[in-house]
């Protein structure tokens, strides 16, 4: 590894810019007194006394009290450990403090009426696990096909009927709707209807609570849009609508075609 990736994997780590070139100058040296690192480093003399104190504190440089002081640098790979330890436990308390934040009480805001845009098959899947995981008693995926053909074609979505089964079997009510020519999930357990529609690029899961997901696909690209609340009550009553207006077999599809122009009519 270069010097230059070496100060940027410190940087990683948590350290400063100047800790970081510290620290490598002083392993160059493996010992020496602030002017040869000052010397080396490049940074300026002052900011190479609090640097080194400041890498003293954190354990992974040795002081000598002579006068001058000498510096030394502890074991790499036990420095190396250190810094990571360190980093772990500041990243948990960041996390912590950032969840409590997160769950605060909310009542006093205004409801969130914007959408997300999730872009990439990993956010994607992050995204679907979301709301699979977070049903509590049901999910309605309108037009599931694509979920199919994403799998086929993503590795990592091929994951997503395995978590379906999941949900299935902690007691999750999963419906779908495909239009006749598409294949709906080949999951037993899913209650599956028809309807008609042409719009083969677009699937919609749609849970009990939590944010209602869109799923988009291009030739070249795949990304999930999520809602706020308001929206995915919207979404919620739009996707309850198209249940209500579809069929449980495909003879029934040209009855169904009828009944949807009034539907389309009515609202």
């Amino acid at each position: 590894m270069s010097e230059k990736n070496a100060i940027k994997a410190l940087r990683d780590l948590g350290l400063t810019e100047y800790e970081a070139r510290v620290y490598t100058a002083l392993t160059r040296l493996k010992a020496g007194i602030a002017s040869e690192i000052h010397q080396i480093s490049g940074i300026p003399r002052p900011a190479v006394y609090g640097a080194l104190k400041r890498l003293v504190m954190r354990g992974i440089v040795e002081v000598q009290p002579s006068k001058p002081m000498k510096y030394r640098v502890t074991d790499p790979a036990a420095a190396l450990e250190r810094l990571k330890s360190s980093f772990m436990t500041d990243a948990e308390a960041a996390l912590h403090a950032l969840e409590e934040v997160y769950s605060a009480d909310t009542s006093g805001r205004e409801e969130e009426m914007g959408i997300w845009v999730h872009q990439g098959a990993g956010r994607v899947y992050e995204k679907v696990m979301e709301v699979i995981s977070g049903a509590e008693r049901d999910i309605l995926i309108i037009n599931p096909s694509l979920l199919e053909s994403l799998g086929g074609l993503y590795n990592i979505l091929s994951h997503v009927n395995d978590a379906i089964r999941n949900a299935l079997g902690r007691s999750i009510s999963i419906r779908s709707v495909s239009s006749e020519d598409t294949p709906s999930l080949d999951i037993p357990g899913i209650e599956r209807r028809i309807y008609p529609w042409s719009e083969k690029g677009i699937c919609a899961m749609i849970p009990d609570r939590g944010d209602v997901l869109v799923i988009v696909s291009g030739e070249q690209s795949v990304m999930a849009i999520t809602t706020g609340d308001a929206l995915s009550r919207m979404y919620r009553d739009l996707g309850e609508a198209v249940w209500r207006a579809s069929v449980n077999t495909p003879t029934d599809v040209p009855r169904m075609a009828q009944n949807t122009d009034g539907f389309k009519s009515k609202y």
